[in-house]
Protein backbone atom coordinates (compact mmCIF):
# COMPACT_ATOMS: atom_id res chain seq x y z
CA UNK A 1 0.00 0.00 0.00
CA UNK A 2 3.18 2.60 0.61
CA UNK A 3 4.29 1.59 -2.32
CA UNK A 4 1.35 2.57 -4.49
CA UNK A 5 0.92 5.76 -2.38
CA UNK A 6 4.37 6.66 -2.87
CA UNK A 7 4.37 5.79 -6.66
CA UNK A 8 0.83 7.97 -7.02
CA UNK A 9 3.00 11.03 -5.06
CA UNK A 10 5.61 10.59 -8.08
CA UNK A 11 3.46 10.51 -10.68
CA UNK A 12 1.11 13.80 -9.71
CA UNK A 13 4.90 15.82 -8.64
CA UNK A 14 6.22 14.46 -12.17
CA UNK A 15 2.75 15.70 -14.35
CA UNK A 16 2.76 18.69 -12.10
CA UNK A 17 6.21 19.62 -13.12
CA UNK A 18 5.55 18.86 -16.56
CA UNK A 19 1.97 21.31 -16.57
CA UNK A 20 4.46 23.68 -14.43
CA UNK A 21 6.84 23.80 -17.43
CA UNK A 22 3.98 24.11 -20.16
CA UNK A 23 2.73 26.89 -18.65
CA UNK A 24 5.81 28.83 -18.38
CA UNK A 25 6.92 27.90 -21.69
CA UNK A 26 3.29 29.67 -23.24
CA UNK A 27 4.04 32.35 -20.58
CA UNK A 28 7.75 33.25 -22.21
CA UNK A 29 6.35 32.64 -26.06
CA UNK A 30 5.50 36.70 -26.81
CA UNK A 31 1.43 36.13 -29.26
CA UNK A 32 1.85 38.09 -32.43
CA UNK A 33 1.29 41.57 -32.47
CA UNK A 34 -1.41 43.25 -35.20
CA UNK A 35 1.26 44.06 -36.81
CA UNK A 36 3.02 41.00 -37.09
CA UNK A 37 -0.68 39.55 -37.62
CA UNK A 38 -0.56 42.01 -40.96
CA UNK A 39 2.83 41.05 -42.53
CA UNK A 40 2.02 37.36 -42.41
CA UNK A 41 -1.55 37.91 -43.74
CA UNK A 42 -4.78 36.86 -42.42
CA UNK A 43 -5.84 33.00 -41.48
CA UNK A 44 -9.13 33.65 -44.02
CA UNK A 45 -9.22 30.66 -46.63
CA UNK A 46 -8.23 31.32 -50.33
CA UNK A 47 -11.18 31.75 -52.76
CA UNK A 48 -11.37 29.97 -55.57
CA UNK A 49 -12.20 32.20 -58.39
CA UNK A 50 -14.32 29.54 -60.75
CA UNK A 51 -15.23 25.82 -61.21
CA UNK A 52 -13.05 25.59 -64.12
CA UNK A 53 -9.90 26.35 -61.51
CA UNK A 54 -10.98 23.56 -59.13
CA UNK A 55 -11.12 21.44 -62.38
CA UNK A 56 -7.59 22.22 -63.98
CA UNK A 57 -6.44 21.66 -59.99
CA UNK A 58 -3.87 18.63 -60.33
CA UNK A 59 -4.85 17.31 -56.91
CA UNK A 60 -5.75 13.68 -56.79
CA UNK A 61 -7.87 11.30 -54.97
CA UNK A 62 -5.79 9.31 -52.81
CA UNK A 63 -8.09 6.49 -51.36
CA UNK A 64 -8.38 4.97 -54.75
CA UNK A 65 -5.19 2.22 -54.92
CA UNK A 66 -4.75 1.76 -58.28
CA UNK A 67 -5.47 -1.70 -60.11
CA UNK A 68 -3.63 -3.22 -63.04
CA UNK A 69 -5.84 -5.57 -65.25
CA UNK A 70 -4.44 -5.81 -68.75
CA UNK A 71 -1.39 -5.40 -70.52
CA UNK A 72 -1.09 -5.16 -74.28
CA UNK A 73 0.71 -6.72 -75.69
CA UNK A 74 1.66 -9.15 -72.73
CA UNK A 75 4.97 -10.35 -74.01
CA UNK A 76 7.47 -7.36 -75.32
CA UNK A 77 10.83 -6.49 -75.97
CA UNK A 78 13.07 -3.29 -74.58
CA UNK A 79 12.54 -0.53 -76.01
CA UNK A 80 8.45 -1.53 -77.15
CA UNK A 81 5.67 0.99 -76.80
CA UNK A 82 3.24 -0.80 -74.90
CA UNK A 83 -0.92 -0.35 -73.01
CA UNK A 84 -0.76 -0.60 -69.74
CA UNK A 85 -4.83 -0.92 -68.76
CA UNK A 86 -6.97 -1.02 -65.16
CA UNK A 87 -8.39 1.38 -62.96
CA UNK A 88 -7.81 4.56 -60.79
CA UNK A 89 -4.42 5.48 -62.66
CA UNK A 90 -5.21 9.30 -62.05
CA UNK A 91 -7.79 11.71 -64.26
CA UNK A 92 -4.54 14.22 -64.09
CA UNK A 93 -0.46 13.52 -65.52
CA UNK A 94 0.54 14.85 -62.11
CA UNK A 95 -1.40 11.96 -60.13
CA UNK A 96 0.86 9.06 -61.59
CA UNK A 97 3.92 9.01 -59.92
CA UNK A 98 6.15 6.33 -61.90
CA UNK A 99 5.80 3.38 -63.80
CA UNK A 100 8.58 0.69 -63.51
CA UNK A 101 9.60 -2.74 -65.14
CA UNK A 102 12.13 -4.82 -62.50
CA UNK A 103 14.21 -2.00 -61.09
CA UNK A 104 14.29 0.47 -64.35
CA UNK A 105 11.87 3.67 -64.26
CA UNK A 106 9.95 4.38 -67.34
CA UNK A 107 10.86 8.22 -68.39
CA UNK A 108 8.24 7.72 -71.32
CA UNK A 109 5.04 7.21 -69.82
CA UNK A 110 1.49 9.34 -70.80
CA UNK A 111 -1.62 9.08 -68.92
CA UNK A 112 -4.65 8.03 -70.83
CA UNK A 113 -7.12 8.45 -68.88
CA UNK A 114 -7.98 7.29 -65.54
CA UNK A 115 -7.63 3.51 -66.78
CA UNK A 116 -4.77 3.92 -69.55
CA UNK A 117 -1.36 4.62 -69.58
CA UNK A 118 0.89 4.39 -72.13
CA UNK A 119 4.49 3.59 -71.85
CA UNK A 120 8.07 3.05 -73.28
CA UNK A 121 9.71 -0.22 -71.91
CA UNK A 122 13.23 1.21 -70.63
CA UNK A 123 15.81 0.31 -72.86
CA UNK A 124 17.94 -1.67 -69.95
CA UNK A 125 15.00 -3.87 -68.73
CA UNK A 126 16.07 -7.24 -67.88
CA UNK A 127 14.78 -10.19 -70.34
CA UNK A 128 12.53 -12.63 -69.01
CA UNK A 129 9.79 -12.47 -65.69
CA UNK A 130 9.79 -8.90 -64.23
CA UNK A 131 6.96 -6.78 -62.42
CA UNK A 132 5.69 -3.80 -63.76
CA UNK A 133 4.39 -1.49 -61.26
CA UNK A 134 2.32 1.70 -61.20
CA UNK A 135 2.61 4.18 -58.24
CA UNK A 136 0.26 6.66 -58.00
CA UNK A 137 -1.11 9.07 -55.20
CA UNK A 138 -3.38 6.30 -53.91
CA UNK A 139 -0.95 3.59 -53.82
CA UNK A 140 0.90 0.84 -56.30
CA UNK A 141 -0.17 -1.87 -58.66
CA UNK A 142 1.85 -4.63 -59.84
CA UNK A 143 1.66 -7.38 -61.83
CA UNK A 144 4.50 -9.75 -63.78
CA UNK A 145 4.97 -9.64 -67.79
CA UNK A 146 7.51 -11.37 -70.06
CA UNK A 147 10.12 -9.55 -71.17
CA UNK A 148 11.34 -10.87 -74.76
CA UNK A 149 15.05 -10.95 -76.26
Amino acid sequence: MRVATLFVIILLAVLGLDSMWMNEAKAQSSPLSQNDTAIMGTSESPTVSSEQTLKDDPVCDPTYRPTITKIEPDEFQAGAKIVIMGEYFGKKQGCLHEVTFGAEKATDFTLKGDDKIEVTVPDNVVTGMVFVSVVTGGGAAKTAVLVKK
